[in-house]
């Protein structure tokens, strides 16, 4: 029988060890260090701990999402992955099932109308996740997926642009030709400018970073300063085009890509592309994640978006989100 404890704080030690070392599907992106540098009040975090007895066999991070005048438990807002993260001692399908329909339980008692879940990426955890997509489809969860892209260096050609389709080989020779220059930004300076050039960038879109710039450079200071970095590229001193990146062990993971589109005809994101290839390979990591080119579940595909991350020879993989309407007892 498993048991089920609110998340407080005396318990974020506990938490984080657990994330860290005894998981299989757990990143820093679940660890309360990560998710705790949002301000309380962004979210309302409703998250769970499991235990088997004294042990702890699994955390929930998630958070309340209010729609129709209904409460829905989501994977917490404040990560890109939240659902079950589990002990590697418990990821049996028995004990899986197991959590999935005890947490449904506690949830109806508290009058959710709906569970929203969305899982880590096979990329960043030890384990395949195929048990705990068949668990969550067996318990009666519908699920979507989002698209995502990478390029596994396993299967990469030793000369990087030989992976480039023609356009691409075409564009970074523009590119060198135009005498970009790329480099790894570590002062606050260089980093508010990347996060110029972001902001710029997403105006186009009548968007907004989702991170402020106080808190990307609390994150590389302090919380994640060994997983978060920036990079820039940069054309007569000035920077056009810039990429923070995670460190997930032997992935890395690009969060945000951006350049100035006043300068596009120079080529700035065939030549960030190209340069976050060539320095993470020879920092000896097996993949480099690009993140998904879809929207709204999975349901609006970012079609030149894709097209641009294939033409570097990525591979492809699917976000796995699940999702579950709880239906009450009468009465």
């Amino acid at each position: 029988m498993y048991s089920f404890a609110p998340y407080t704080g005396e318990y974020e030690s506990q938490w984080d060890q657990f994330v860290g070392t005894d998981s299989i599907n757990g990143t820093f992106l679940h660890s309360r260090n990560f998710l705790n540098y949002h301000p309380e009040s962004c979210f309302a975090d409703c998250s769970f701990l499991i235990f088997k007895g004294n042990h702890l066999a699994a955390v929930i991070p998630a958070c309340v999402v209010t729609e129709n005048s209904g409460k829905i438990f989501s994977s917490h807002a404040g990560s890109t992955f939240g659902g079950l993260v589990i002990h590697r001692k418990y990821y049996t399908a028995s004990n899986v099932i197991e959590m999935i329909q005890g947490l449904e339980d506690a949830l109806k008692a508290d009058d959710y109308k709906e569970i929203r879940m969305k899982i880590t990426s096979d990329l960043f955890s030890s384990e395949k996740s195929d048990l705990l997509q068949y668990a969550l489809s067996y318990c009666g969860y519908g699920s979507y997926g989002e698209l995502s892209t990478y390029i596994d260096f396993e299967c990469y050609k030793p000369d990087i642009r030989e992976n480039f389709g023609h356009g691409q080989k075409e564009n970074l020779r523009l590119a060198l030709k135009n005498g970009l220059t790329f480099k790894k930004l570590d002062s606050d300076g260089d980093i508010a400018c990347f996060y110029a050039v972001l902001s710029k960038n997403l105006m186009k879109f009548n968007a907004n970073p989702v991170h402020r710039l106080e808190e990307l450079l609390d994150l590389k200071r302090n919380r994640l300063k060994d997983i978060v970095d920036f990079y820039g590229v940069f054309f007569e001193g000035r920077m056009i085009a810039g990429a923070m990146t995670f460190q997930f062990d032997s992935v890395i993971h690009t969060q945000y890509l951006a350049a100035d589109s006043d300068y596009s005809a120079r080529r700035p994101m065939t030549c960030l592309y190209y340069n976050l290839i060539e320095t993470v390979r020879e920092n000896g990591f097996k993949k480099l994640s690009w993140g998904i080119s879809t929207e709204k579940r999975g349901r609006i595909l970012n079609g030149s978006l894709l097209s641009f991350k294939e033409s570097f020879g990525s591979k492809y993989i699917l976000n796995r989100g699940f999702y579950k309407i709880l239906r009450y007892a009468e009465g």
